[in-house]
């Protein structure tokens, strides 16, 4: 079966520390969502780094779609293959509007070609599609700064939607947000990948975020000290005596991730 994403023996060092250790990982193209939790320290957020060109790894490799081999590649290489990553902190620019954060992340050059020309913006249907789709239409026209932290999370999700990505990597997409807007950014990600051909992968800390996306059956990736502790339905990995024991001391498996 062809695969999406392929991570081989992939192994980090920091100064002697194993961030990752051999770790492997497959994503098939079918595959629409995978969740990712772990302890602190597990090295989700590393393996995350790696697959978006911020960190080289020590040895290993990683294959997007078969045949494009990401390690080496720049960020923004990367990002232009269809791996596209949203970090835990909103990065969005607060002193514009949401219509004009969704039109920079379209494309800079795209954006000022179009006013020069002083045609209507091509895109601009397919982001009003995905500022409705996030729930943000009516604040089209409101600046960036004044939405909520929520808010601001699904511009962000929204500004790299509207890039069309085919592996989206969320970091800890519910992070602060309210009881709502947890249950709403569920919808959203159902809405992706329901209304989409882009698969997502993410990381989470709030196991109840988790249970409520893993529902629809979607595969659990639990990584321990840089490595695959356990991998199946969420079901089968909070079952996993490994995984409990890995838990100890920093909250049981089934209450926290």
């Amino acid at each position: 079966m062809e695969t999406l994403l392929y991570v081989e023996s992939l192994t980090v060092s920091f100064d002697g520390f194993l961030a990752l250790r051999n770790l492997n990982l497959i994503i098939e193209r079918n595959e629409r969502v995978r969740l990712l939790i772990g302890p602190n320290g597990a090295g989700k957020t590393t393996l995350f780094d790696v697959l978006t060109g911020y960190v080289t790894p020590t040895a290993g490799r990683v294959l997007f779609r078969d045949t494009v081999n990401v390690l080496g590649m720049r960020p923004h290489e990367i990002a232009n293959t269809g791996v596209i990553r949203k970090f835990q902190t909103p990065s969005v620019f607060p002193g514009h509007t949401v219509f004009e954060n969704m039109l920079l992340s379209a494309g800079r050059k795209r954006f000022v070609a179009t006013l020069g020309a002083g045609r209507v913006f091509r895109d601009h249907e397919a982001i009003v599609d995905v500022l409705d789709r996030v729930g943000l239409r009516e604040r089209a026209q409101h600046l960036a700064g004044t939405l909520s932290h929520g808010e601001k999370q699904w511009l962000e999700i929204a500004m790299l939607l509207v890039q069309e990505p085919t592996l989206l990597l969320l970091d800890e997409p519910a992070a602060g947000m309210t009881r709502p807007e947890k249950e709403k950014t569920v919808a959203l990600i159902e809405a992706i990948v329901a209304r989409s051909a882009c698969s997502v992968m993410l990381i989470e800390h709030d196991m109840e975020f988790v249970r409520q996306i893993a529902r629809q059956g979607h595969r659990v990736t639990v990584l321990h000290e840089g490595t695959v502790l356990s991998e199946g339905s969420l079901d089968r990995v909070q079952a996993d005596e490994r995984v409990v024991e890995a838990y100890l001391g920093r909250g049981k498996v089934r209450g926290a991730a």
